[in-house]
């Protein structure tokens, strides 16, 4: 068998686990006054039901004072009443014989207090969160005493909910981790100092829950393989750390990731990291403790990779977690041997990671499914009632998915496409560097319509007389948006000298960089990637790109997506100037002035080469307005109703492959109606 090390089962103190593919913890912010929702059911059941060993919920919360504030939608054991809902989750991941583990945690220092309440931060030593700048206090003994207590009845909780084990979080900067990191611990006290003393709550943690639930329950720990930050525990400390908690005899297994405070990131990296980023780290980390099993992270969302890490014993479960968001069925496809029919993560982190960030609930660019599965999940897209001819417009992210979805139903559906090559603005985005890993949504869409039996029609471009010819039975517009050149943006109407020749759009400078000449002005109007992305793109091409923003930060939209690092990393490594909170007033052959949108002060900045405009991009609803009123069963999706993401673009081909199309047939989720509704209404009543 191809996959034989992925597919075979694995028993880790007693509890026999179906296959070696999981999902690590991670936090989805489905859960609703401190209890799982029935969203958090209905996403583990769907991973169950596509055959992965193991899932692992995320982040469940010991202690009051580990809530934090940024962190909404996280789950307590604290609460009694919190763990029926929770018993629920697991049996619907014991209906389809998956296994389920449960993280205990305490946020720490790292973060910041509840708005609601500002109760005090707890870290091991006096300190400021990276993340929020909030100021912590020191911990005292007895509250490090009550926070072991609140381990142990957390684990005991998830044990009479019917969990089938527990994983004390010592990663990511969070309390146990902050103790044991030189980086945020300065105490002077048994609790400092030596690596056994900064190691020595987490062990009374360990032993508390062993103590708890008994010799023969699962109990591991997650465990960053380095810090990742200079002064902090590299691999082979990290691997002594774990050397001795697993000679204490009381854990069964090490889950890893990588990352410590503001480095959290370094474990779910975009794009700009190669597949299997950790591997290097991890089997340096395993060969020291070969004597327990050892979970893999890190970008894989391939099985051959994943195969081969278990084949070469650098782990003994491979953790894909952000690709069985993308496809619940990952698992199943592996061990049936239909690995060509994956739906793969293009490692964004836009609708997980991001999300997850901001507090609010995880979804997924390529599976809009993902967070909805209660509506939207397997086995719920029924055959159409009345098949018929559909004429879909626009063979970008929105109009692929939306005739995938289409003919998935069976209605008979021709997309036309002007360009050679499916794929839209996508085409564009993948030249990036750190976004060539989203050509796979271009392609997964292209092979499903193919496999469904499409219509492609490339090369051409659908006029009027085309459509009218054609005779659908529906019109289906998602042709998109284009580069604006009016240089239009929040703060100015218009820039004088825009008309001249050496103004290009973003799109240009991205697909033609070396256009851009020794000195480059960009214009940023958006804060988004592909700001960065194609002023590195220049770079990368020879041009010192001079960077003008109406932002008070730098690509700002890169934070939650984990693509600032990298990208701030290589622009100012490749000397960008940057002039924020300012924007331009006009442009004189190869000077430009541009003025601080604050005091006024102008700038005049020489020697432009050329201008690169990163401003809003306009809808291309020409073709919209021509057709409106003379087509009854005429819609438009994506850009081309308003530029936006590729979440929202395939999200709405997703949509209008339901024939969800128009706002009286748009379902109400659980946050809409959280923020509109009273909670009295019953569910059933907001869907219909």
């Amino acid at each position: 068998m191809k996959y034989r090390h992925l597919t075979s089962p694995i028993t880790i103190n007693g509890l026999t686990i179906r296959n070696r593919l999981m999902q690590t913890a991670h936090n989805r912010h489905y859960a609703r006054r401190g209890a799982e929702s029935e969203r958090d059911r209905a996403y583990v059941e769907e991973r169950a039901k596509g055959g992965i060993g193991l899932l692992t919920l995320g982040n469940h919360i010991v202690h009051p004072t580990g809530m934090g504030g940024g962190h909404p939608g996280v789950a307590f054991t604290f609460l009694p009443e919190a763990q029926q809902p929770l018993r629920a989750t697991v049996e619907a991941a014991h209906r389809h014989d998956a296994r389920i583990f449960l993280q205990l945690n305490h946020f720490g220092g790292s973060i910041t207090s509840n708005p609601d309440d500002y109760r005090v931060l707890w870290a091991p030593s006096r300190s400021v969160s990276i993340l929020s700048g909030e100021q912590s206090k020191a911990i005292e003994l007895e509250e490090i005493n009550a926070v072991v207590s609140a381990f142990a009845e957390g684990a005991v909780f998830a044990k009479q909910a019917g969990v089938d084990g527990v994983e004390i979080h010592v990663a990511h900067g969070y309390l146990l981790h902050s103790f044991l990191t030189p980086l945020t611990n300065r105490r002077a006290d048994n609790y400092g100092g030596a690596l056994e003393n900064r190691l020595r709550i987490t062990r009374e943690v360990i032993a508390a829950v062993r103590a708890a639930v008994g010799p023969e329950y699962v109990v591991g720990v997650r465990l960053s393989l380095s810090d990742e930050m200079p002064g902090g525990m590299e691999v082979d400390q990290m691997a002594a750390a774990a050397r001795l908690l697993v000679d204490d005899r009381m854990i069964d297994y090490i889950a890893t990731s990588s990352g410590q405070g503001a480095m959290f990131w370094v474990g779910a990296q975009t794009g700009f990291a190669p597949p299997g980023f950790l591997l290097d780290k991890l089997a340096r980390f395993k060969k020291a403790l070969p004597d327990i099993p050892v979970f893999a992270v890190g970008g894989i969302d391939d099985a051959d990779m994943a195969e081969a890490i278990l084949a070469e014993g650098k782990a003994d479960m491979v953790a894909i977690t952000r690709g069985q968001i993308a496809d619940p069925e990952f698992a199943r496809k592996v061990v049936e041997g239909r690995t060509d029919e994956i739906r793969h993560c293009i490692r964004g982190n836009q609708g997980c990671l991001a999300h997850a960030i901001r507090g609010a609930p995880v979804t997924c660019t390529v599976n809009p499914a993902a967070g909805r599965e209660a509506i939207f999940g397997l086995g719920t897209l029924k055959p159409a009632d009345s098949p018929a001819v559909w004429l879909v417009i626009g063979g970008g992210p929105a109009g692929m998915k939306a005739a995938e979805g289409l003919a998935e139903r069976g209605h008979r559906v021709t997309l036309v496409e002007r360009e050679a090559l499916l794929g839209g603005q996508l085409n564009i985005n993948i030249l990036q560097r750190g976004r060539a890993s989203w050509n796979v949504l271009r392609t997964d869409l292209e092979r499903n319509l193919t496999r469904l039996g499409v219509t492609i029609m490339r090369g051409l471009t659908a006029d009027e007389s085309f459509i009218s010819t054609f005779g659908a039975d529906a019109v289906l517009l998602a042709t998109g948006a284009y580069a604006d050149r009016s240089g239009w943006s929040s703060v100015s109407a218009r820039i004088a000298g825009l008309e001249q020749a050496h103004v290009l759009t973003l799109w240009e400078a991205i697909q033609e960089p070396a256009r851009a000449g020794k000195k480059v002005l960009l214009l940023d109007d958006e804060g988004a990637f592909r700001i960065g992305g194609a002023a590195l793109r220049m770079q990368e091409a020879g041009s010192h790109v001079v960077h003008v923003s109406r932002l008070n930060a730098l690509l700002p939209g890169t934070m939650t997506t984990t693509d600032m690092p990298p990208l701030y990393t290589a622009l100012f490594g490749n000397g960008l100037e940057s002039h924020l909170n300012s924007w331009a007033r006009r442009i004189d052959g190869r000077s430009v002035t541009i003025f601080n949108l604050y005091s006024g002060v102008e700038v005049v900045i020489e020697d432009i080469d050329t201008i690169v405009l990163g401003t809003p991009r306009h809808p291309a609803d020409g073709l919209y307005y021509k057709l409106k009123g003379r087509i009854d069963r005429l819609y438009r999706i994506g850009d081309c109703l308003a530029p936006r993401t590729t979440d929202h673009a395939v999200y709405e081909g997703f949509l209008a492959g339901r024939e969800l199309l128009g706002w009286e047939k748009r379902p109400i989720f659980e946050g809409d109606r959280d923020a509109l509704l009273p909670t009295a209404v019953p569910p059933t009543a907001l869907i219909g």
